[in-house]
Formats: C-alpha cells, sequence, structure tokens
C-alpha cells in the first residue's frame, strides 16, 4: 500500500494533483496530511518523510517518489491498464 504525504488539497495544487493521480489509478493508499510552511520554502521538518522536504511525496516500501509528475508516471508503470 502506497503512503501518500501531502498539504492541503484546496490551498495546494501541487498536492491536489499528485492525490488525483493516486486516486486515479485506483490503488489503494494512506493519505498523510502534513503542514506546509505558507511561504516559497518548503517546511524543514518535512525531511523526514521527503528529501525535498516538498509535498507531494508518496513512498511505496523504501521507494520515494516525489513531484506529482514523477508519481503519475510511477503509477502508470505500475498499475498499467487500470
Amino acid at each position: 500500500m502506497y503512503t501518500l504525504y501531502l498539504g492541503n488539497k484546496n490551498y495546494s495544487s501541487w498536492s491536489l494533483r499528485g492525490w488525483l493521480a493516486v486516486k486515479l489509478s485506483g490503488a489503494p493508499f494512506n493519505e498523510t496530511m502534513v503542514s506546509l510552511s505558507g511561504e516559497s520554502q518548503p517546511n524543514p521538518a518535512n525531511r523526514s518523510f521527503a528529501p525535498t522536504a516538498r509535498v507531494p511525496c508518496m513512498h511505496d516500501g523504501a521507494t520515494i517518489v516525489w513531484d506529482s509528475l514523477s508519481i503519475a508516471e510511477y503509477l502508470a508503470e505500475r498499475h498499467a491498464g487500470m
């Protein structure tokens, strides 16, 4: 099962894009909301789960995928035909 870390989908379009990619893939996932810093700099506390400290970030076991486009590509490769 995937774990998706994201900010508020109402205020973070990047988070919304990542969430939509996982949701539309049909794959089971856990959604974890995190605090955004509200500034142009990422929240340093987010480095505990994301190498860039930015969201969205998806975990698949030991594999970490960040950036909404990368998440969509990863899911398309893993769930072809869904």
